[in-house]
């Protein structure tokens, strides 16, 4: 990924509002502030403020955040907020992208704060068999007949009752999402609405890579991202919620496969030379 003004990641933000973002970090420190030092606080508290001009986002250079810490109770060390940033990243509340310069060598970073509500912290099983449905819960779309006269005329007329979307199995999923993306998550994700956060994720670290193949070309490393996260799940090792250590582990893959295609084509140029 090539460095540049926060502009050119605006497209990382996960959050609609400041609000949200602030919700999203309270609702984190609650659950994990005794995973860090208070240093280590100071580092990640730091980092957030440099986070709202595009919410969730930060490129700043890691040595103007060490810098801003100083008027924070003395400040912390480098090293101090790179293991901050070790433990966010493990827990999930960020991920860390790597930039390089256009003339080669390593520039700054971009720390991508990830969403956390309830829906990540549903604890992931295989799919229930339907229970019966008691005369309370009948199906949101639902088909009813009323007959009425018209004209001395029987018609029936049928009414759709409004949808909720939260209710819309896999079934319902829109047509740009791969059949073999829903087949691998639908035994976890049955609901129409998961298999499409999921996906979108999938979409934001693809789009990072900058790859010139279609997205579908990955597919087989996107799954096994996936199959990986639910093993991990599984273990009880994914300390927040299901989706951001899925974006984690898709993102990690997606760079090797980045770092691969750019050796092999390398490798290409330097036979070429040589045979010519």
């Amino acid at each position: 990924m090539k460095s540049g003004n926060i502009q050119q990641y605006a497209h990382f933000s996960e959050f609609d509002n400041v609000q949200q973002f602030n919700e999203t970090i309270k609702h984190f420190l609650h659950k994990n502030s005794t995973q860090f030092t208070k240093s280590e606080l100071v580092a990640f508290y730091t980092l957030t403020r440099f986070s709202v001009k595009k919410i969730g986002v930060c490129n700043a250079r890691i040595c103007k955040l060490v810098e801003a810490t100083q008027s924070s109770q003395g400040g912390v060390s480098r090293s101090t907020f790179e293991r901050m940033l070790r433990k966010a990243k493990k827990l999930g509340i960020i991920t860390v992208h790597h930039t390089t310069r256009e003339k080669g060598g390593i520039s700054h970073n971009v720390y991508v704060f990830h969403k956390i509500d309830g829906a990540n912290h549903k604890k992931l099983t295989d799919r229930h068999k339907p229970q019966k449905q008691e005369p309370s819960t009948v199906p949101i779309i639902k088909k009813a007949e009323e007959t009425i006269k018209i004209e001395n005329k029987n018609i029936k007329e049928k009414h759709l009752r409004p949808i909720n979307i939260e209710s819309l199995d896999h079934t319902y999923v829109p047509s740009y999402v791969p059949e073999p993306f829903i087949k691998a998550v639908r035994p976890f994700f049955d609901r129409a609405k998961q298999i499409c956060e999921l996906w979108d994720r999938v979409l934001i670290a693809y789009r990072s890579m900058k790859f010139t193949a279609p997205v579908e070309h990955f597919l087989p490393t996107i799954i096994q991202a996936f199959k990986e996260t639910v093993y991990k799940y599984k273990q009880g090792k994914v300390k927040t919620g299901f989706v951001p250590y899925f974006y984690g582990t898709l993102s990690g893959m997606l760079v090797a496969e980045k770092r691969r295609r750019i050796v092999a084509s390398e490798r290409t140029e330097w036979c070429g030379w040589l045979e010519a």
